[in-house]
């Protein structure tokens, strides 16, 4: 071997052990032949315990399918190119990588193993995930707010008898929703400071609820508590989720509709009730179902407030239920929490 194969040897040896993706050779018998230690990090084995075995140890059995096919395609002299798919750790752990495979050749051109080389995209898994729930929600909103404008101009128009009252409440309520509609999505300054004056429970109620009811009658129960920081958004859209749907469908939408909301303490826990009654003369399946909306909610309460959220509907009306950990509620506020 010549100083300049050696060193080149060197060189590629280098490129392999400090590389942040695993590198890994094998034979086409499926038997790992070297193990980097970026394979070791992504992997959890350490190069003694694999090498030697079969590589089909981190492919889920489901998967197992696809060794064959990698190799049926090796002996082709096929390459693989950014194939996504699923490995398993050590630990049992399933994660998502994208494998490139090259064949080995000897000095006389035949196919004897392949090189893989892996990467854990995990993140990019996670950052398409969040930005599908992005565009869901804004989605479900853009839609939402067609559906509230013609439900608040219906509103409206029972409760004006001219074009220029219309038109000055209309504008109220709008200005109304866009202060309530930035409680549901905080940002820094002036506007975080208007939301600090609403962190009372009651506050931030009237507050989302004021363009939606207008001169309809609420009637509010609710045990004067603080909410914490970082309550304020989760419990912030539930609620304008709710107030939505209600100018939509529900006790909002009619002029003999009628809203209740009230609390109850159930040892460390906050439940809030909100019950909706229609007249008689309307009553049937006004409401939607499950959708976006309520899995929203959801997963806002049980996020950020090791909470609940459930709702029935009924032929004359609806009950909501959000059940809230009275720490979480309150967790940043002086005297509270745990």
């Amino acid at each position: 071997m010549s100083l300049l194969d050696e060193n080149l040897q060197q060189h590629f040896a280098a490129i392999v052990e400090g590389s942040n993706d695993a590198i890994v050779a094998k034979d086409l018998g499926s038997i790992i032949l070297s193990w980097n230690p970026a394979a070791e990090r992504m992997f959890g084995y350490p190069a003694n315990e694999v090498l030697g075995r079969s590589i089909t140890l981190i492919i889920p059995e489901d998967r197992q399918h696809e060794e064959v096919d990698f190799i049926s395609r090796l002996r082709r002299g096929e390459r693989i190119q950014h194939f996504e798919t699923i490995r398993r750790k050590k630990n049992g752990q399933l994660f998502p990588i994208s494998v490139s495979i090259s064949p080995i050749r000897n000095r006389h051109g035949q196919v004897i193993g392949a090189s893989k080389i892996a990467r854990d995209i995990t993140a990019q898994h996670r950052a398409a995930e969040q930005q599908r729930l992005l565009l869901s929600e804004m989605k479900h909103r853009v839609g939402n707010s067609f559906a509230i404008a013609s439900g608040l101009l219906n509103l409206c128009s029972r409760q004006t008898s001219t074009v220029e009252d219309l038109v000055t409440q209309m504008r109220g309520r709008f200005l109304t929703l866009a202060a309530a509609h930035s409680l549901t999505a905080p940002g820094t300054g002036e506007e975080n400071a208007a939301i600090s004056e609403k962190r009372s429970l009651r506050g931030l109620l009237e507050a989302i609820l004021e363009p939606f009811a207008g001169s309809l009658p609420v009637d509010l129960a609710i045990e004067d508590v603080l909410v914490s920081e970082a309550a304020v958004t989760p419990l912030a859209l539930v609620f304008y989720e709710l107030s939505t749907n209600s100018v939509k469908y529900g006790a909002l939408s009619r002029d003999t509709g009628r809203l209740a909301i009230n609390t109850e303490r159930q040892g460390n826990r906050l439940i809030i009730h909100w019950d909706e009654t229609f007249a008689p003369e309307h009553a049937g399946p006004a409401m939607p179902g499950q959708g976006f909306g309520t899995i929203m909610c959801e997963l806002a309460l049980q996020d950020q407030l090791e909470g609940s959220f459930s709702r029935q509907f009924t032929t004359s009306g609806m009950h909501a239920v959000l059940d809230v950990s009275s720490a979480r509620l309150s967790a940043d506020l002086p005297g509270h929490g745990v």
